[in-house]
């Protein structure tokens, strides 16, 4: 019988995770039966959207790619891999008729040793995916328009910058650190702004002094509050992230309703896991698969060794220590 390590949560998050919020506990799984398989975790995704679907259930939300150990499943031989939104697992019985966690299926990875698996959960995974559906289908990007993108260097924003290249915009980034500044350049990114050490506004007028066409949102925030007045009339803004809540960052006075009503922009909000997105995500992934096996677009993985180490790599998705897709390599 196999016995599966689980963190669970043990307090309900105020403001940033604390690692006493979090619990190991073990289960013993049950033989299998028909259209179940039994996966062991490869690697592990951290996400910030699990700060809110944690709840007092004590279920910790999550995908993973996982070899199958056993199969009673028809097309899931041992030895596969899958990609599964099966929590904070190291070990788990799935069935694979069954929808999982936001009604996604078990997901059969190809063998293809063009890119690491680990993609299927950054670059060519939710990330990606929103990335792609977020800017390429709904921020009706242009050539020669200008995007601003926040967090510019993390798995989505990242994404979002290559992408807006591959159309033919001027990509403005902003980041946290003069080595995200610097990746971000690398990546095509035609201006990095500090936001810790550079004055927000003064480097949008320089970079941009006509305006701003897109704003892909991944913070809200003070950075927000900036980019909002650069906005051109009729600009459009993404919001597809609030880490500047999500970590508790003192809020800036919210002040966009005047450039919203006499700019008449137009805001939107993004959440890949909707079903009426889910619907695109293979067809959006096997899109971003070619442009990484095209080496068009590149993808940076922030990994951490070790399944015991999974609060800890959370906790630090809030305090920006981090650089690229959050991991857990098993």
């Amino acid at each position: 019988m196999t016995t599966a390590k689980i963190w669970t949560l043990k307090n309900v998050f105020e403001a940033v995770p604390k690692q006493n919020d979090f619990e190991l506990v073990e289960e013993a799984l049950q033989p299998l039966q028909d259209d179940e398989i039994l996966i062991e975790a490869l690697y592990l995704s951290l996400d910030p959207y699990i700060r809110f679907a944690a709840t007092s259930q004590k279920v910790l939300h999550g995908e993973q790619v996982a070899r199958i150990l056993d199969s009673k499943a028809s097309g899931f031989p041992v030895g596969s891999l899958v990609c599964v939104h099966a929590g904070w697992r190291s070990h788990t019985v799935v069935n694979v008729t069954v929808p999982r966690s936001f009604g996604t299926q078990v997901e059969l990875i190809e063998d293809d040793s063009e890119i690491n698996p680990s993609l299927w959960l950054g670059a060519a995974g939710m990330p990606g995916v929103t990335a792609y559906l977020a800017f390429l289908e709904k921020c009706d990007p242009k050539a020669g328009e200008v995007v601003v993108v926040s967090a510019a260097s993390g798995a989505v924003g990242s994404i979002v910058g290559q992408l807006a290249k591959l159309k033919g915009l001027t990509v403005i980034g902003i980041a946290g650190t003069k080595e995200k500044c610097n990746y971000i350049k690398e990546l095509g990114y035609d201006y990095a702004i500090n936001y810790k050490e550079d004055n927000i506004y003064k480097a949008l007028d320089a970079a941009s002094p006509q305006g701003v066409d897109i704003y892909f949102d991944n913070v809200g925030g003070g950075i927000s509050d900036a980019v909002y007045r650069k906005l051109r009339e009729k600009g459009r803004v993404l919001v597809c992230g609030r880490i500047a809540i999500n970590s508790n960052r003192e809020e800036s006075g919210i002040s966009w309703h005047r450039d919203i009503l006499y700019k008449q922009l137009k805001i939107q909000g993004f959440i890949v896991l909707r079903p009426e997105n889910l619907l695109h995500f293979s067809r959006a992934r096997k899109d971003l698969i070619t442009l990484l096996k095209e080496g068009k677009i590149k993808a940076k993985e922030h990994i951490t060794e070790g399944f015991e180490n999974m609060p800890q790599a959370f906790i630090e998705l809030f305090t920006g220590s981090n650089f690229g897709k959050a991991l857990i390599k098993v």
